[in-house]
């Protein structure tokens, strides 16, 4: 089985792992925050023999708690253990960014799993709720705000915006298309897929020349996140034409 998932062996071995445990000895296995690719190898691994069932926090959310078990348990909300926060700061002073959320929580010595997304509006995140009160009993600045953190349900819904740019490539090249989108020499893409440095649909590609999709989303570690869309227009030169959806 590994051989069908290149890259994600260490991650297979824990869910074959997860797999005997529900499957074998009848229990519940919650994993940390998967991000949706992460998700799909769960699915995979694990298909028709036990229930996958899934939770985030957020209505729209891309990180989730997943829960494997028999498929005779029945499961509640509260089995998935998360808590949403709502970030409360005086706004009339400036605007926090998911980033600077990210950046502190990650300063409090958390594991990016143990936080699900980070809504914009209303400024909110989720986490893990064995993480959440020494989130509450420690997260009380973030840059220069005070901040207050109130919990909430699971009712918030995250609504993403972009700005559309619109691009001319060559081919779909990954090393084309990072270049292309973030005004990059073809050397310099090339290198920061290399060193692992960009994701294509939340897994880590490390080939130049592999070949991008229609509403693939790229991710460039310190430049953000854009969802590429291929038109179907070229130009004269037989060049494709493609848009690019910067994640705001």
């Amino acid at each position: 089985m590994l051989e069908h998932f290149k890259g994600d062996e260490e991650f297979v071995r824990k869910v074959l792992d997860y797999k005997t445990q529900a499957v074998d000895k009848y229990k519940i296995v919650l994993t940390k925050f998967l991000d949706p690719h992460l998700q799909n190898v769960v699915r995979s691994v694990i298909g028709a023999d036990a229930a996958v069932y899934e939770e985030g926090g957020f209505i729209n959310c891309e990180n989730k708690r997943l829960i494997i078990c028999p498929s005779f348990y029945e499961i509640e909300p509260d089995d998935f253990k998360i808590k949403v926060f709502r970030v409360e700061y005086p706004e009339k002073f400036g605007v926090l960014e998911h980033k600077d959320v990210l950046g502190a929580l990650m300063n409090l010595g958390l594991e990016r799993e143990c936080i699900g997304d980070i809504c914009k509006n209303p400024l909110a995140f989720s986490c893990a709720s064995e993480n959440a009160e020494y989130i509450r009993q420690n997260l009380k600045k973030i840059k220069r705000f005070t901040v207050n953190l109130v919990e909430e349900d699971f009712s918030i819904a995250i609504e993403n915006t972009f700005r559309k740019k619109e691009f001319v490539v060559s081919s779909l090249r990954l090393d084309k298309i990072i270049s292309a989108l973030f005004h990059l020499s073809r050397q310099k893409a090339a290198d920061a897929i290399r060193a692992g440095e960009v994701k294509v649909n939340h897994k880590n590609i490390e080939l130049i020349d592999y070949l991008c999709n229609n509403s693939d989303i790229i991710s460039f570690r310190r430049h953000g996140r854009v969802k590429l869309v291929v038109t179907d227009r070229v130009t004269r030169q037989n060049n494709q034409v493609v848009e690019g959806l910067f994640y705001l």
